[in-house]
C-alpha cells in the first residue's frame, strides 16, 4: 500500500516554487526532541517529481535522493549530512520522515531559495531568492571546468593576480554555501572566498602552483559562466601537448575521445564463468580485449588495459586505474552465463549494461554473479550488491556520466545488432556492477554472449568470432566518438 502511495506521485512534475513564500499545513512529527517533516507531503507541496526505487529503498524527490535510516542525502554531485537519519516510521505513521531543519539545505539547492523552518507555526518560509542555479566542477585530462549557471544573464568580469582568481558578477546574489566543496574536489584550488554586497557578488579562487592561464568563458548570453583551469605543463610538454581550449577538447559534451580503457573481466585465480566445452570467461574476454586494443590503436585511439595477461585484479582497482589514467571511455568485457542444461540450450545473446539500480531481477542476478569476485580479494567479505547508502553516494558519478554511458550503450547495441550473436531482450540494461563504480567517464559493462550457450560459446571460442566482436566494438566506439 505504501509503495502504491508513493507511485501515485510518480508523475507530479517539478514546477516553479519560486513564487511561493510560505509552505504551510505540513505534516510534522516529533521524536526525541527532533522535528521531522513528511518528505512525501513536502515534495507534493513543492510540486516536485517523486520516484520510489523499491530495489534500493530510496525515495527521489526532484534531483535529491533519500534512504531510510541514512543520515546522508544527495543531490547532483553533493552529499549533505543530516542531523539525524531519515526515519521510516514515527508515532506509528509510515513515510520518509526528514529531520528539520537540516533537510532544508537540500531543498535550498534545488529551489535556489534560502529556507527557514518556523517551529511555532510548523511552516517553512522562503526568506531570500538566490540568482545562482548550480555550481559544477568537471575534471578533464588537462584541467578542470567550473560551471556556474544563473537564473538570468549577468555581466561578469574576471581578474587574475597570482595566485588569486577573482570573479565579479554585477547585480547578482549568490549563496556562499554552494562553493564550500570546490576546494575539496578540485586539484587546482586551495581556498574559496565569496563576498556579497548590494551591487555585486565576488568569488575568489586561491589557485595552487599546478595551475596556469585561468580563463572565463561566457555562454547563453551570460546565464552560464565557465572558469577554465589548465594544468601547468613542463617545458617539454608545452611543445608536445598544446593546452586544450575551452571550446575544443575540454568541454564535457564535445570533448574528443582519446583514451579508451579496456577491462577484460576476471583473470588469474578468478576464471569467471565456465561454459560450453570448458571454455573459461577470463580467457575469452582477454583474447577479445587484446584484439580490440590492436584495432582501436589502428584507428588512432590511445588504449590502456587493466590486464593484458592472466592476472587477478581487485574489482575496485579496475575503475580506479581507468580514472587515474585519464580515460575517456571504460569498457569492461564479460561473458554471460546461466545454470541448468535446458536453459543453457535456449538462452543466448549479448547485452550492455550501465551503472544504475537494476531494472529487473534478472539484471540484478547478473550483477551479483559478476560481483562475486569480491570474495576472492584478501580481507574482503562476500558482498555482491551495492547498498542503499552507497547508491546515494554514487549519485555524483551517475549525475556526471550516466547520460553519456547510456548513449555509449546505445551505440554498442546498434553496432552488434544483426551480428552472429543475437540481442538479449533490448540489448541494453542497468544494474549495480561494482567494476563500474569509480569510473569517472562514460562506462559500460559488456556481456558479449552466453558462454554457457552451445551456439554463443562455440562462436566466442573461435578466432573469427573474437575478431568479429572486436570489430563491432570498434565500430561502436568510433561512432560514439564522432
Amino acid at each position: 500500500m505504501f509503495k502504491k502511495f508513493l507511485f501515485f506521485f510518480l508523475f507530479i512534475f517539478l514546477a516553479s516554487a519560486l513564487a511561493q513564500d510560505t509552505i504551510a499545513n505540513l505534516r510534522i512529527e516529533k521524536k526525541a526532541g527532533v522535528a521531522y517533516a513528511d518528505g512525501i507531503d513536502l515534495g507534493k507541496k513543492l510540486k516536485m517529481q517523486m520516484f520510489w526505487h523499491s530495489e534500493a529503498n530510496i525515495l527521489q524527490i526532484g534531483t535529491s535522493s533519500w534512504a531510510w535510516d541514512n543520515e546522508w542525502a544527495n543531490i547532483k554531485d553533493t552529499s549533505f549530512l543530516l542531523q539525524t537519519p531519515v526515519q521510516n516510521g514515527i508515532n506509528g505513521k509510515q513515510s520518509f520522515w526528514l529531520p528539520l531543519p537540516s533537510s532544508l539545505q537540500v531543498f535550498e539547492r534545488m529551489l535556489n531559495k534560502t529556507l527557514e523552518y518556523d517551529s511555532s507555526s510548523a511552516k517553512i518560509i522562503a526568506v531570500q531568492i538566490k540568482d545562482i542555479w548550480s555550481v559544477n566542477l568537471d575534471a578533464k585530462n588537462n584541467g578542470e571546468v567550473i560551471e556556474l549557471k544563473f537564473l538570468k544573464p549577468f555581466a561578469a568580469e574576471a581578474f587574475y593576480v597570482q595566485p588569486n582568481y577573482i570573479l565579479r558578477i554585477n547585480g547578482a546574489a549568490i549563496d556562499s554555501t554552494m562553493f564550500l566543496d570546490l576546494a575539496k574536489k578540485s586539484a587546482f584550488i586551495s581556498k574559496v572566498f565569496s563576498i556579497q554586497d548590494k551591487q555585486s557578488a565576488q568569488l575568489t579562487l586561491v589557485l595552487r602552483d599546478n595551475c596556469e592561464n585561468p580563463e572565463l568563458v561566457k555562454k547563453d548570453g551570460g546565464k552560464i559562466l565557465q572558469i577554465v583551469l589548465r594544468k601547468k605543463q613542463t617545458a617539454g610538454q608545452q611543445k608536445a601537448i598544446a593546452p586544450e581550449t575551452s571550446t575544443q577538447g575540454i568541454n564535457s559534451i564535445g570533448k574528443k575521445i582519446k583514451t579508451i580503457v579496456i577491462d577484460p573481466g576476471h583473470g588469474g585465480k578468478d576464471p569467471g564463468a565456465i561454459g560450453h566445452a570448458g571454455l573459461r570467461e577470463k580467457d575469452v574476454v582477454l583474447a577479445v580485449g587484446l584484439k580490440l586494443k590492436s584495432k582501436l590503436e589502428a584507428s588512432g585511439f590511445s588504449v590502456k588495459m587493466t590486464r593484458s595477461t592472466d592476472k587477478f585484479i581487485n574489482l575496485e582497482e579496475r575503475p580506479k586505474m581507468a580514472s587515474d589514467w585519464g580515460g575517456d571511455l571504460f569498457i569492461s568485457l564479460h561473458c554471460n552465463a546461466i545454470e541448468g542444461k535446458e536453459k543453457q540450450q535456449k538462452t543466448d545473446g549479448f547485452k550492455f549494461y550501465i551503472l544504475r539500480a537494476g531494472g529487473s531481477e534478472e539484471d540484478r542476478a547478473i550483477a551479483r554473479r559478476e560481483n562475486r569476485a569480491v570474495a576472492l580479494e584478501a580481507g574482503k567479505k562476500d558482498k555482491t550488491e551495492i547498498s542503499p547508502a552507497e547508491w546515494i553516494v554514487l549519485d555524483n558519478q551517475l549525475a556526471l556520466y550516466a547520460e553519456r554511458s547510456a548513449l555509449l550503450a546505445g551505440h554498442l547495441v546498434e553496432a552488434f545488432d544483426g551480428g552472429s550473436i543475437k540481442k538479449l531482450q533490448t540489448g541494453a540494461g542497468q544494474a549495480g556492477f561494482m567494476v563500474l563504480v569509480g569510473a569517472y567517464m562514460p562506462a559500460v559493462l559488456a556481456e558479449l554472449g552466453f558462454i554457457t550457450s552451445p551456439t554463443d560459446g562455440a562462436f566466442l571460442a573461435t578466432e573469427k568470432g573474437q575478431n568479429e566482436i572486436a570489430d563491432r566494438l570498434v565500430k561502436a566506439v568510433t561512432s560514439f566518438a564522432k
